[in-house]
């Protein structure tokens, strides 16, 4: 999937951020590199240096709730994930791998983050607020969209 004119991730919280893709030279981000492998859907394990936006500058620029357990990132597909804040907070959002362009970008990647709940076509990252007893895999959606071939 390639990323089309006038796409946008939108980081939700009380001072929502949009971030144009694909990602422009003058975006006023400091850009972050993660080390991490993984494991795809696909049984490839993928070892690489993920570069892009830091999850955690981006929640703090969208005013995250300070009551946030989790965050939901969903990709242009509805694929959906939702991991623990600790875990998204280390995380990328990533526009380029250690071997250049990734694909499908941006990418959610990160320490913690596994191959399965690593999002490819991110267009959209929710804080929430899970009570203890709320299973976060409620909120997600690891089915890939229906399409039309």
């Amino acid at each position: 999937m390639t990323a089309t004119r006038d796409a946008y991730v939108t980081v939700a919280g009380e001072s929502p951020v949009r971030i144009p893709v694909p990602l422009p030279d003058d975006h006023g981000y400091e850009t972050a590199t993660v080390e991490e492998s993984f494991r795809c859907s696909t049984g490839d394990v993928i070892a690489d240096g993920w570069t892009g936006l830091a999850v955690d500058e981006l929640l703090l620029a969208a005013d995250t709730p300070d009551r946030t357990t989790h965050v939901q990132v969903e990709g242009a597909d509805g694929f959906t994930v939702c991991v623990p804040v600790g875990v998204a907070l280390d995380g990328v959002l990533s526009f380029e791998g250690s071997d250049g362009d990734v694909e499908s970008t941006p990418r959610f990647a990160g320490p913690g983050i596994s191959g399965t709940h690593t999002v490819k076509g991110v267009r959209r990252i929710r804080p929430v607020s899970l009570d203890p007893d709320e299973n976060p895999e409620e909120w997600e959606d690891l089915k890939l969209a229906e399409t039309d071939e």
